[in-house]
C-alpha cells in the first residue's frame, strides 16, 4: 500500500457525487469490513452498496487505499484518549484499553492498522497522546517517540494475536498460546522433550487472551515506569549540581 503524503482531496464541483459524502462512504466501508473483512472492502464494493457508479466514489475516495486509511481513522475515532491529570501508568493503561477494545471488536482492524502508516487526523491525535505521556513523565523528545512506537507495536502485535482467534473459521482458529496448550497435552514425550513447558500445557491449553495481554502490559508498564523515575532522579541531580553556589567568605 501506498504511504501517502498531503491529502489530493478538495472539494470539487457538484456532479455525479451529488448525495454522496465520506461519512456515508467510509460508514459502507466499515460494514463491509465487519462483514467480509479486509478483501471484501473496496471503492468498487462500496459504490454498489450507496447505488452509484464507481467514478462517483472518485470525487470524495481516489483508491482503495485511501479508503482504508478513512476507515482506520474512523476506528482511530472510537477511542477515548487519556486525561492529561491521570498518572503516568493510567494514561498508558487507558490508550491500551481503547485500543484494545476497538480494534477487538472490528473484523481485520489490527491486520488493517498493521498495514497502513498512522495517517490521519484521528489517529495521529492518538500518536500524539501517546508521546505526550512520554514527554511529560520527562522522557526525551527523541525517546518518547521511540517508546509510544514501541508500545504501539507491543499493543498491535498481541491485539492481532487475539483477533486471530476470534475471526469466524473451520474450523475454529485457536488462540495461539491456547493452541500450544492443546498440542502440548497430545504430544508424547513431553515431559521429556520439552521440561520447561510440560507443566504449562494445562494453563496454556485455558488461557484466555485478555489475561495474556494485561500480564504483558503490566511488565511493560513496570518497566517504562522504573525508566520514567531514573529520568527525574537524573533530571535532580542536574539541577542540584547546576544549582549556583554562594560565597561565604568572612570579613
Amino acid at each position: 500500500m501506498r504511504n501517502p503524503g498531503k491529502s489530493r482531496l478538495q472539494p470539487r464541483a457538484r456532479g455525479t457525487s451529488a448525495g454522496i459524502d465520506r461519512t456515508k462512504i467510509v460508514a459502507e466501508a466499515l460494514d463491509l469490513l465487519q462483514r467480509e473483512g479486509l478483501e471484501g472492502v473496496s471503492t468498487r464494493r462500496v459504490a454498489e452498496r450507496l447505488g452509484v457508479k464507481s467514478p462517483a466514489l472518485y470525487w470524495h475516495v481516489h483508491s482503495k487505499d485511501e479508503l482504508l486509511q478513512l476507515v482506520a481513522d474512523a476506528l482511530c475515532a472510537e477511542m477515548a484518549l487519556p486525561q492529561k491529570s491521570q498518572s503516568f501508568r493510567r494514561r498508558l493503561e487507558k490508550i491500551a484499553s481503547e485500543y484494545r477494545r476497538v480494534l477487538v471488536a472490528h473484523r481485520d482492524a489490527p491486520r488493517l492498522f498493521a498495514e497502513l502508516p498512522p495517517t490521519g487526523p484521528h489517529r495521529m491525535k492518538l500518536y500524539d497522546a501517546a508521546v505526550e505521556v512520554f514527554l511529560d513523565a520527562g522522557f526525551p523528545t527523541a525517546e518518547a517517540v521511540a517508546m509510544a512506537t514501541f508500545y504501539r507495536h507491543y499493543l498491535l502485535g498481541m491485539i492481532t494475536e487475539e483477533a486471530r482467534g476470534q475471526r469466524v473459521a473451520k474450523p475454529p482458529v485457536l488462540f495461539p498460546a491456547s493452541a500450544l496448550g492443546v498440542e502440548l497435552q497430545h504430544l508424547e514425550g513431553t515431559h521429556r522433550d520439552y521440561p520447561s513447558l510440560s507443566g504449562a500445557a494445562k494453563v496454556l491449553a485455558n488461557i484466555r487472551p485478555e489475561k495474556l495481554f494485561k500480564a504483558g502490559l503490566n511488565v511493560i508498564l513496570d518497566g517504562l515506569e522504573l525508566r520514567a523515575a531514573e529520568l527525574r532522579r537524573g533530571s535532580m541531580r542536574s539541577r542540584i549540581q547546576n544549582r549556583p553556589t554562594t560565597s561565604r567568605s568572612g570579613n
